[in-house]
């Protein structure tokens, strides 16, 4: 039998008083990973995906149904791939990238200078959890693989809704579970063995790479992840399965 927990002590494990879970996202953990990745998180990218992950953003901002002068906010946005993937590719107006890393955001500046399209387009330091944007100021928000590092879902999804217009679309890409059974099985193996071995041998952090192979295993599944986005006051729910399921676009109308 164990013991009962002093309720009046609560952990914090931001200072490092209880060891997060495997998987479990933790705001100091999170920036930890990226900021030691950033210069060669591209490469694992285009490597572990085999490229696919390109084919999977530009499905993305095709789902997301940008409409001539719309104003898009891009979370976790990472490299930038994504956001300047939505500036050459639509007609938006402007396109704000934002992360909370700040060495991720370097390499999307870098690729900054090289865009020459007519939307507007910058990135700045944001905690998805905490929009310092005012209400109602986006058509649309994106986010590609972020939401699963996010300690506090609830919050983000709270944040987006407020800072979308009437009608305001927030479009979601990121790993999943895949639909056929045998698949699944691959891909589980795959990750657990194949994603911290690439992972170490191009940055030697392979530590790391296990925390993202533990976070998308225990992310919701696609009807959990659309619940909760029905939870937060979204309607109008879709999902579209991208690679027999290994991702999904998650779309939800305000």
């Amino acid at each position: 039998m164990s013991a009962k927990p002093d309720e009046s002590v609560e952990p914090d494990l931001e200072r490092g008083d209880v060891t997060p879970a495997p998987g479990e996202a933790t705001s100091e953990r999170v920036r930890g990973i990226f900021a030691g990745i950033a210069n060669r998180y591209d490469l694992f990218n285009i490597l572990s995906s085999w490229g696919i992950d390109r084919v999977w953003r530009k499905r993305t901002v095709r789902l997301a149904g940008i409409r001539k002068g719309d104003r898009v906010l891009d979370l976790c946005a990472g490299t930038g791939d994504l956001s300047l993937a939505i500036a050459r590719d639509t007609e938006a107006s402007e396109v704000v990238g934002s992360d909370f890393v700040p060495e991720m955001l370097e390499v999307a500046e870098r690729k900054l200078e090289r865009y020459e399209g007519r939307a507007a387009v910058s990135f700045c330091l944001v905690d998805a959890q905490d929009i310092p944007f005012d209400d109602e100021s986006f058509e649309v928000v994106t986010v590609a693989f972020g939401v699963r590092n996010l300690p506090d879902r609830p919050a983000n999804f709270s944040e987006v809704f407020r800072v979308l217009r009437p009608g305001g679309r927030y479009v979601i890409l990121e790993f999943s579970r895949p639909i056929l059974a045998p698949f699944r099985w691959f891909y589980h193996f795959y990750l657990r063995l194949v994603i911290p071995v690439l992972g170490g041998l191009l940055t030697g952090d392979r530590p790391s790479f296990q925390y993202l192979n533990d976070s998308i295993r225990r992310f919701p599944a696609q009807a959990a992840l659309s619940a909760e986005l029905r939870e937060a006051g979204f309607t109008a729910i879709t999902w579209h399965n991208l690679s027999f399921g290994i991702a999904a676009v998650h779309i939800a109308t305000k």
